[in-house]
């Protein structure tokens, strides 16, 4: 017992000097560049893969491409020696989908939180080719939802340069059919790779491209008045460059309109849903660009996306190393035990 109370102080030190590295890292030096995040946004947008409809080829090649930069950037499968993809399938329109979820892990440093799971998750599905639609007919999706997509990598990437260790262990989920009724995300919630009574939060990325609606280094968070996520995640941003905006009137209506509402809205029963803290995390909301063939690599704002992923990178690992506790502050809901 001696030689742990003299561990412990030792390993309190790491993780702040952890956390700080990271914090410094999204204000100052870029753990990952706004070039690189082109790059990535470009090849999952780009016409070749023509809007990435569920059932489609290219959603296999974009599950692949996914599945090689967890594996460049050290993050292990999420289903251990059975891989990264978890497959499954559901019926739309009379026809039968084949789809994949792919799931990757960074194990957690502290003995005493390990065992407990924060999911990043992103879908990376759209909504393929639309004929008759001008300019063009392929809906590439990049805002909605590459820049999600990429945001998850990105971080990835961040916490292997950095060396940061997080305390709970992070689960990364991109998730294929958000577009048709966030089914990859609600088949992982029946069909989990971690014990669901064990997850801290899930913390969703979607439409973080553009900059003209909240300005430079801002971002909201969907659901801010459901649970107390909110106040853990502006704690953070009070000592960063990047700010979490509370006041977006969309961000409410919002909540349910992504992969977080799998998470959240795991039962309901006499009224009460139960599930697990969540929001999705963007800088626009229903802008002209969003489900439009105008939705294009040329309108973002990389140098903010940049910013803004390597803030979030700082903000998971001080999440991961967090002791508070996370509930729900609407009495509608309750937390999965």
């Amino acid at each position: 017992m001696k030689h742990l109370a003299k561990i412990l102080p030792l390993l309190s030190i790491i993780i702040a000097l952890n956390v700080k590295t990271l914090q410094l890292s999204a204000q100052g030096k870029q753990m990952v560049s706004a070039a690189e995040l082109k790059e990535w946004v470009s090849y999952l947008a780009s016409d070749e893969m023509l809007g990435r409809a569920n059932g489609s080829p290219q959603m296999e090649t974009a599950a692949q491409w996914i599945v090689k930069k967890f594996i460049e950037y050290n993050v292990k499968p999420g289903f251990g020696n059975n891989g990264y993809i978890q497959s499954y399938s559901y019926t739309s329109r009379q026809n039968t989908i084949s789809e994949r979820n792919v799931i990757g892990v960074i194990e957690g440093s502290d003995p005493s939180l390990r065992n407990e799971f924060i999911i990043l998750s992103a879908h990376f599905d759209h909504i393929g080719i639309r004929r008759g639609a001008s300019p063009d007919s392929i809906f590439n999706g990049a805002d909605d939802n590459a820049a999600g997509t990429s945001t998850l990598i990105g971080i990835a990437r961040s916490i292997m340069l950095s060396g940061a260790k997080p305390g709970r262990t992070l689960v990364f989920a991109a998730f294929s059919g958000e577009e048709n009724g966030m089914r990859g995300s609600r088949y992982y919630v029946a069909n989990p790779s971690v014990p669901l009574n064990r997850v801290y939060a899930d913390i969703n990325f979607e439409m973080i491209g553009h900059s003209e609606l909240l300005g430079k280094n801002n971002y909201y968070m969907t659901g801010c008045l459901m649970s107390n996520l909110d106040d853990l995640i502006g704690e953070y941003a009070r000592n960063t460059q990047c700010k979490l905006i509370d006041t977006v009137a969309l961000s409410h209506r919002l909540f349910g309109s992504s992969d977080n509402i799998a998470f959240s809205r795991i039962s309901v029963s006499d009224g009460i849903t139960t599930g697990i803290p969540s929001g999705t995390f963007a800088t626009s909301t229903m802008a002209p660009h969003v489900h439009n063939v105008t939705d294009e690599v040329k309108l973002f704002d990389f140098d903010n996306m940049a910013n803004l992923v390597n803030h979030f990178t700082g903000m998971v690992i001080w999440l991961s190393n967090s002791r508070e506790q996370l509930n729900w502050t609407d009495p509608g809901y309750r937390r999965l035990k």
